[in-house]
């Protein structure tokens, strides 16, 4: 029983996670409007700091995360708990989202998300470990 679980629970993440065709061209995920072209004599304006909710909210990741308790992965607030909030943990956490991983919350996997920025994922990785 626990292997045709282990099974189901594989199957759905893989799906939710469009382990499908990848033949068309995706964009990444980013609520950044577009800035104008600066003129030659003022300086280029500031870009906004992507909003790593906002960012979460339009991705698949409600699909195996909640913020306070586990569904198939970990709660957010229990990795914001496991991780302080530095460069370094950001950096290779947003790596971990855009690749997969497994092992550091139990046997089961975490599909990539190779079609993310390492702008976008940074800042999803920000907003959890915000979460304390």
């Amino acid at each position: 029983m626990k292997k045709v679980l282990f099974t189901l629970m594989i199957a759905a993440g893989v799906y939710a996670c469009g382990g499908g065709n990848n033949e068309t061209e995706q964009k990444p995920i980013s609520n950044a409007a577009e800035e104008p072209a600066a003129k030659a004599e003022e300086a280029a304006p500031a870009v906004a700091k992507k909003d790593g909710k906002v960012l979460i909210e339009g991705s698949d990741c409600r699909t195996c995360h909640k913020d306070d308790t586990k569904l198939i992965g970990p709660a957010y607030k229990d990795v914001a708990k496991k991780y302080p909030n530095t460069p370094e943990n950001i950096k290779t956490l947003a790596q971990k989202v855009m690749n997969g991983g497994q092992g550091n919350w139990g046997e089961i996997p975490m599909a990539g998300h190779p079609n993310l920025s390492m702008e976008d994922a940074s800042a999803m990785v920000e907003y959890i470990l915000s979460m304390k």
